[in-house]
């Protein structure tokens, strides 16, 4: 019933919508579907008191290939509540923000128990499943301070690595096109969000458009247990991971037009060899690295804002000794806007290659394919600020990097409701 709730949430909310009257709740006008609070939200806001809230759903159903073709769809589900709170408005704390974030994942998902043979596929079609999954947490809960003469900011708390380093759009239902990648191919020691983890992040501003960033995450993999969503002690720690980052954020690179660019790298020192070994002979290891490039750029320009085409990619190298992945290749396009009747509408399509080491696959026989691929081509639907619908087409080559599982076309509908 949760699964069937969760499936038709969007379609019910279209219905109350169509029939409101409410210049706040349900406003199609409006950025929330609980409106304004009769003005109450933006007195808040103003006080330096910020909320946050919406769900994200992903439906997907295996249409053909995989291991289980034709088995019944499955829904996998996302619910966010957060706060910020401007500390200078608060209490006269020059600088400083306070952030709270809360989430809860439900659901199955068709990658696991339906296109997955021997070996788990390395994508997910269904971006909200994963860790956390069935289980509450506390994503976030830090505090930042910015030096803004300086250009410095200084960041501490729970977090996840993904917020800060390696970012990216998450406009795919795929996991293989959302957020940071370093998360999906080393994710043994890289937790995003919803996981969170005690870390320290520092930034500081060179120029208008280039910033370098540091952090130090400790690395305990008891944060990734469901049961543990709401642990805040150390006490299975082995070692942390540091990540470092170059960000070029030009204004007018492209035809005139904004971009992002991100090089970065990461160590992580754990030593205990549950966690870190070779994975080829089993052996212990100290250490293991990767890293990362990746790119947002807007091509063209069609009216205001970001309407027009843009181009993204990501690549990620991984350390060949401790690593399952040793290299990814993802590359898409989006546009933005397609007619002046649907200005935040957009039409996506992406492709992915994450290769399997050839140290693993020496030895591990299951993967006798070199690589898995995954394409998504998607539509996103904006009628309000507050209601995404997103269709989509999957195709999913060699799941799993093996030739054992046929090729899988999964149709997908993924939705979000900010409240």
């Amino acid at each position: 019933m949760k699964k069937i709730s969760l499936a038709i949430l969007p379609t019910v909310l279209m219905t109350v919508m169509s029939q409101a009257h409410s210049e706040d709740a349900f406003d199609s006008k409006g950025q929330y579907m609980l409106g304004d609070w009769s003005g109450k939200r933006t007195e808040l806001a103003q006080q330096g008191v910020k909320f946050e809230a919406n769900i994200a759903t992903d439906t997907a159903y295996l249409a053909n290939g995989g291991r289980n073709e034709h088995a019944d769809p499955t829904t996998a589900g996302q619910l966010w509540l957060g706060t910020a709170l401007d500390m200078e408005k608060l209490a006269g704390w020059n600088g400083v923000t306070v952030r709270a974030v809360m989430t809860a994942r439900q659901g199955k998902s068709t990658s696991v128990d339906d296109i997955s043979g021997e070996v788990p596929q390395m994508a997910n079609v269904q971006g909200t499943y994963g860790r956390g999954n069935q289980k509450s947490r506390l994503s976030e809960l830090s505090v930042e301070k910015n030096f803004k003469d300086q250009g410095l900011s200084i960041k501490a708390g729970r977090l996840g690595l993904g917020m800060d380093f390696n970012v990216m759009a998450c406009d795919f239902a795929n996991t293989a096109f959302c957020a940071a990648q370093m998360g999906k191919w080393q994710g043994g020691i890289w937790m995003n969000t919803p996981v969170s983890q005690w870390g320290l992040r520092v930034k500081q501003q060179l120029t208008t458009d280039v910033a370098v960033q540091v952090g130090v995450y400790e690395f305990n993999p008891e944060n990734a247990k469901e049961r543990h969503g709401w642990n805040l002690d150390t006490k299975n720690a082995d070692g942390v991971t540091i990540p470092v980052e170059v960000i070029w954020q030009p204004k007018s690179l492209v035809n005139g037009l904004a971009g992002s660019y991100r090089l970065g790298a990461m160590y992580n020192t754990a030593d205990n060899p549950e966690n870190q070994k070779d994975i080829q002979t089993g052996a212990p290891e100290d250490r293991t690295f990767a890293g990362w490039l990746a790119v947002e750029q807007q091509l063209t320009s069609t009216g205001s804002g970001k309407q027009g085409l843009h181009g993204f990619a990501n690549f990620t190298w991984h350390d060949r000794t401790t690593n399952k992945v040793d290299n990814t290749q993802q590359i898409g396009l989006k546009y933005v806007g397609l007619s002046t009747a649907l200005p935040n509408d957009y039409i996506g399509l992406a492709v992915n290659r994450v290769h399997v080491n050839n140290r693993l696959s020496s030895v591990k026989e299951p993967f006798n394919a070199s690589a898995e691929y995954n394409v998504e081509l998607n539509y996103s639907y904006n009628p309000t600020k507050w209601l995404m619908l997103r269709p989509n087409l999957q195709y999913v080559i060699n799941p799993g990097s093996t030739n054992n599982v046929d090729d899988a076309f999964v149709l997908g509908l993924s939705t979000k409701v900010v409240f």
